[in-house]
């Protein structure tokens, strides 16, 4: 957590308020211990942000001057827009923005476990999996190739985010269930038409997750920058559920990897 749906919502909650806004402030909490090169704040300082792209889990926030931001929000990191100065609980750096109108906002990234990435970058070089909307044939088959040649389970091999970015636990989950495929199932023992169904079922579960806004668990963790919780949580097919939404079996938990995994032993067979 965040996962992909989530960080795509925040992605697009920043795209609609930064773009030709100008950076004029910079505070650093004296609890962030972590983070690197602080005196290259000073090269975006006064300049205009151009876009905000995203790879996989990562947000990107793009300045004239080429410079970069990059966040990655980890296990527990959150951004919070507001019109006039807070402090959100475990805050770490807070952004001043001036827009057209020179009205001014400010930015929050906040990380209760301290996991999360604030950094300036000159050039972005991300190395991940490939994402499952628009795949081609050619991509597809990249896929199932890499899945087929594991000698791990399956639900460590889509965690690692290598072979299909933006896959957490989560959602993991959900698209094992979804495909019927028993989350300790080795890639090397899955047919070409299993690894398809998979892709196709993480397809359909993070655009629903996406559609929902992402998850919002108990702790009230994740919200998106205006504060709205998610709904996908009401969705979820098995992940932290008691019984199969199929065949109302009572759903099995084991430890892959020291993650949680759900399944239900009567539609997903080992």
């Amino acid at each position: 957590m965040p996962e992909l749906p989530e960080v795509f919502t925040i992605s697009n909650n920043l795209a609609e308020v930064l773009p030709n806004t100008t950076l004029i402030e910079v505070e650093i909490f004296e609890n962030y211990k972590k983070i690197p090169n602080v005196k290259k704040f000073d090269e975006i300082l006064n300049v205009k942000v151009s876009k905000i792209e995203r790879i996989s889990k990562n947000i990107i926030v793009n300045f004239d001057n080429s410079k970069n931001i990059l966040i990655h929000l980890g296990m527990t990191g959150r951004i919070r827009y507001s019109e006039v100065k807070e402090e959100f609980g475990w805050d770490k750096i807070r952004l001043t923005f001036k827009n057209f109108e020179n009205k001014i906002f400010f930015i929050n990234f906040t990380d209760t476990r301290k996991f999360g990435k604030f950094q300036i970058l000159d050039s972005i070089n991300i190395k991940s999996g490939l994402e499952v909307f628009n795949l081609n044939e050619k991509e597809i088959e990249e896929i199932t190739s890499k899945i087929s040649k594991k000698k791990t389970e399956i639900k460590n091999i889509l965690l690692d985010q290598k072979t299909i970015s933006g896959l957490g636990n989560i959602y993991c989950n959900d698209t094992l269930f979804d495909a019927k495929i028993h989350p300790a199932r080795l890639g090397s023992s899955l047919s070409i038409e299993e690894i398809k169904k998979i892709i196709n079922s993480s397809k359909k579960i993070l655009e629903k997750g996406i559609s929902q806004k992402g998850s919002s668990l108990k702790d009230k963790m994740y919200t998106d920058i205006y504060g709205n919780f998610g709904n996908y949580q009401d969705n979820f097919l098995v992940y932290n559920q008691k019984s199969c939404p199929d065949c109302s079996h009572e759903l099995e938990k084991i430890y892959i990897k020291q993650r949680s995994s759900y399944y239900c032993p009567k539609c997903q067979i080992i």
